[in-house]
């Protein structure tokens, strides 16, 4: 076989390897889309606090602040931030387009307000899977930021509640409502937007303005808030009452 020959079969075996590796990436990334398989056991990963260290919420017959565990592996409990304004969401890690859309559009929120003082954090409502060091290696697709952006976990029937008491938003196994919620300083939910429509967005973004200046919790916030809490207690009593066994008079 003349030089020329060799030359050309060498190239087209170079081009064929490359091919395939190609496809064997592609084949990869179908299965895989968020490249969790490759970083889910980080071998020098061993987070403080275990979800399963976190009650049920049992206890509590209305979940108002929680306690859940970020990407680092710390504790992460929402009344520490009383006096920030935050938006939170909900999400899994193993979604393929969507979450990925809304953890997106939260990374062009997170780059405009984390400078301004306002914190982000997005719960997992795949809890089972989406571990402390899962979320470590899918945050770092949005974020750097450890401490204004949280990726948090816990117990799922937890988080389950912490949806429907705390957001009232309607949160289940990989479902969730498509909603960042804002709070403000004094940890009232002020109102929930839907990422996709752009007129919410801009709603968002206006309202966190006005969180962002609020030095005193508004009356009407006041009320509201007292409302609710006294909602809150009269099912509590209902609740406890109809826990009491009944005594024959």
């Amino acid at each position: 076989m003349n030089k020329p020959a060799i030359f050309f079969v060498a190239v087209m075996l170079l081009f064929a390897g490359v091919l395939v590796l190609f496809k064997v990436g592609h084949w990869m990334d179908a299965a895989d889309p968020n490249h969790q398989s490759e970083e889910n056991e980080i071998a020098d990963f061993v987070p403080a606090i275990k979800p399963a260290d976190y009650e049920l919420g049992e206890g509590e017959l209305w979940i108002t602040d929680f306690q859940l565990v970020d990407q680092a592996g710390g504790g992460f409990e929402s009344k520490a931030w009383r006096d920030k304004v935050w938006v939170a969401s909900f999400f899994f890690a193993s979604c393929p387009s969507t979450c990925v859309q809304q953890n997106q559009e939260m990374q062009s929120l997170h780059k405009v307000w984390a400078r301004k003082g306002v914190k982000f954090i997005s719960i997992s409502c795949d809890a089972d899977n989406d571990t402390p060091a899962v979320l470590n290696s899918y945050a770092k697709q949005f974020t750097s930021d450890n401490e204004n952006w949280k990726f948090l976990t816990g117990n799922s029937q937890y988080i389950n509640r912490i949806g429907s008491d705390k957001f009232l938003l309607s949160v289940g196994p990989r479902t969730h409502a498509e909603s960042f919620c804002a709070v403000d300083k004094w940890g009232n939910v002020r109102g929930a937007f839907n990422w996709h429509d752009v007129e919410a967005m801009k709603d968002l973004n206006k309202l966190l303005v006005i969180l962002s200046l609020e030095e005193a919790e508004p009356d009407d916030v006041v009320a509201d808030r007292e409302r609710l809490e006294e909602q809150i207690a009269a099912f509590v009593k209902q609740q406890s009452d109809a826990a009491e066994p009944s005594v024959d008079e």
